[in-house]
């Protein structure tokens, strides 16, 4: 039979069109990968350009608590005021150089009463890892910080914690535990500060990594025309005869055929 005869046949119309849908959500999938990549080389292009500029005051970068803008994420600023040693949190969970740990989340409150949350750096955790092994002090009176802008993270459903430590770095609800008004849009991760006393392991430049995002999403393209070329080959196999588009049923025997082979049998004893 001719290929294209037999492709507008009903059964193949439904054969083309499951193909289609097939190559759609293949192409949407590596769309998504595109994306996904697109997203990792804008992280490390706003690390790149903004890990290494010099410090400013951070009243020069945001006019308030609230304002926030993604841009100035890695951008090292300058606060001063003094911490709240009664008020340090703990955040529980956190990979550090030695494994499972806590980061220490110190506030800062600067002149006018607002609070800039510093994340000191990470500790060890004790044996069951249920609080720090450390507590590190903090400066005592007027402190000058320059810290790195991260933003703040969301809280996670059902996850809770002791007193005195926090599931997630989340802004506002450290506001409402140290009961100040808080930056809410960012913390800093510390970078110097003065006068200085012991703090957790200190941050190092990430490494980003743009992922493997790229040949995912070759893959699915792929994918998608390999489904035409089966279409194709599938097509042009039952044109040929070469297939059948019914399954081969095995004839049932009648009656009589088994009766009569039941007779050979006996026959042959």
């Amino acid at each position: 039979m001719n290929p294209w005869r037999l492709a507008v046949t009903p059964r193949w119309w439904g054969i083309l069109g499951f193909t289609v849908a097939f190559a759609v959500a293949c192409v949407g999938l590596g769309q998504w990968q595109f994306d996904r990549r697109a997203q990792a080389q804008a992280a490390i292009a706003l690390l790149n350009a903004n890990y290494d500029l010099p410090p400013v005051e951070l009243t020069t970068i945001l006019d308030g608590p609230a304002e926030f803008d993604v841009s100035e994420k890695w951008r090292r600023v300058r606060v001063t005021g003094e911490y709240l040693s009664a008020d340090i949190i703990y955040v529980r969970t956190r990979s550090g150089p030695a494994g499972i740990g806590f980061e220490q989340l110190a506030p800062l409150q600067m002149a006018g009463g607002t609070v800039f949350v510093v994340n000191r750096g990470w500790v060890s955790a004790n044996g069951d890892n249920s609080a720090p092994s450390e507590t590190p002090e903090v400066p005592s009176g007027t402190v000058e910080v320059t810290a790195r802008l991260i933003p703040s993270e969301r809280t996670i459903v059902g996850r809770d914690a002791p007193v005195g430590q926090i599931a997630t770095i989340n802004l506002e609800t450290i506001g409402g535990r140290i009961n100040s008004a808080v930056y809410r849009g960012w913390y800093g991760r510390l970078a110097t500060e003065s006068p200085s006393t012991p703090a957790g392991a200190p941050w190092e430049k990430p490494v980003l990594d743009e992922g493997p995002h790229l040949s995912y999403a070759l893959q699915w393209y792929v994918f998608a025309l390999m489904g035409f070329v089966g279409y194709g080959w599938a097509l042009r196999k039952e044109a040929r005869g070469d297939i059948s588009p019914e399954p081969k049923v095995r004839a049932r025997r009648s009656d009589e055929e088994i009766e009569d082979a039941v007779m050979d049998t006996t026959r042959v004893r």
